[in-house]
């Protein structure tokens, strides 16, 4: 299990092979990668800036992993999520997350990608031609774990 928050990108093909070559024995690996959006409630996002509380960010993402695993077993994952300022296209995040069947590795996947966006200490500030927000995480879905 490893967690990574960092300011520079990820290379995604590198990561995934030196994660899956670890696992190599798994019966189901499955990824999630997360980019800055070209438009957001129609308006053009020029970038976004992504702050976090770090210890925080750190801490919450180890309870969440810990409550998943209670409810499936997965052998592994890998969560990098960036922050600073960030270019539509760009990676925001990577999950990679191997099990012994693929529902666990789905089931994980969406419940910490949820947890992400909703509950672990980001905040992120879309930058528009003259203006910026400051957005609010939407779910559209129940989240399982609550």
């Amino acid at each position: 299990m490893k967690i990574k928050f960092q300011k520079e990108d990820f290379n995604i093909n590198q990561e995934i092979t030196n994660f899956t070559s670890k696992n190599s024995y798994s019966g189901s690996t499955m990824s999630f990668l997360g980019k800055v959006k070209q438009k957001n409630r129609g308006k053009k996002v020029r970038s976004i800036d992504i702050e976090f509380y770090e210890k925080m960010a750190f801490y919450q993402t180890k309870l969440i992993i810990k409550k998943i695993k209670r409810i499936v077993k997965i052998i592994d994952c890998l969560i990098i999520h960036r922050y600073g300022k960030l270019l539509p296209g760009e990676n925001i995040v990577l999950v990679l997350v191997c099990s012994e069947h693929r529902n666990q590795s789905f089931f994980f996947l969406e419940n910490i990608i949820n947890h992400l966006k909703l509950t672990i200490t980001f905040w992120k500030k879309e930058n528009y031609g003259n203006s910026s927000k400051w957005v609010q995480a939407e779910l559209n879905e129940s989240n399982k774990l609550e």
